[in-house]
């Protein structure tokens, strides 16, 4: 039986607490907004991708790995908020001269970096807590990369055709992961494991050298080759590996698991 079949459809408390926490998010966003802040002049797309990725969760159900959508998201922009920490606390401490609303640039940046921490925590936990409810996961490495893979591809695509002022090697090196997760996801799933054991090893590594070695005037800035890495990249990195890793070990378990019940029955 397939894994999509094997999990239950209810939704468990850390997963409604994961689609609140990005629905308080999305409210934070567009308060700040409204309050004048000048961090959006203008409508923010933001709120919306965190409506959708809430309400894919939420439709979801049958998949174990939704909430690592949730996760993923909730980590890169907390990972932003922490690299803009003196900004952020301005807006805390004296939010009267940074927008035109004070009590709703404090209360939508109070309740921003509340719920993205809770996002960050249940999230988490619920990817954990569904997987452990779920029954042989043989295919999760497959379904790990198909995703993750999709997603590289489709945002390394819209990135070079909208002109994002971003890193061009950094968005090319995940432009090629992408297409070579979804090739691999077609492969099979023990090429599929190895590729996600491989990817979570690549990502960590390039993740804690970034943090250790990083100029730390600079917001740990390094340079991987040609590629300029900060902050936020060695955080992104840092989550992208343990999934990575926790998905190709994991998804191996099961699969061996698959394999020796039938000899042993």
């Amino acid at each position: 039986m397939g894994m999509e079949q094997t999990m239950k459809t209810k939704l468990t408390f850390l997963t409604k607490l994961t689609i609140a926490g990005l629905v308080s998010v999305a409210i934070a966003l567009w308060t700040q907004w409204l309050s004048g802040d000048p961090a959006y002049p203008e409508f923010p797309p933001g709120p919306v991708i965190f409506m959708v990725v809430a309400g894919m969760i939420a439709m979801g159900t049958r998949w174990w790995w939704t909430p690592v959508i949730g996760a993923l998201i909730s980590l890169l922009v907390t990972s932003g908020w922490f690299v803009r920490l003196p900004a952020e606390v301005l807006r805390l401490t004296h939010p009267g001269s940074v927008g035109k609303f004070a009590a709703g640039i404090f209360a939508g940046t109070l309740l921003q970096i509340t719920a993205l921490l809770i996002t960050d925590v249940a999230a988490v936990a619920a990817t954990v807590q569904n997987y452990r409810r779920m029954g042989k996961a043989t295919d999760s490495a497959k379904i790990a990369c198909r995703l993750f893979g999709g997603i590289f591809v489709l945002m390394g695509i819209l990135i070079i055709t909208g002109g994002a002022h971003v890193d061009k090697y950094h968005n090319l090196m995940h432009l090629i992961w992408g297409a070579l997760a979804l090739t691999v996801s077609f492969a099979g799933a023990k090429a599929a494991e190895r590729f996600c054991t491989a990817s979570g090893v690549f990502y960590l590594a390039l993740a804690i050298v970034g943090l250790l070695i990083g100029n730390p005037s600079m917001n740990k800035a390094w340079f991987a080759g040609p590629m300029l890495l900060h902050t936020g990249d060695h955080i992104f990195h840092l989550v992208l590996g343990s999934i990575f890793l926790s998905t190709g070990l994991l998804s191996g378990r099961a699969h061996h698991a698959a394999q020796v019940e039938p000899l042993a029955s």
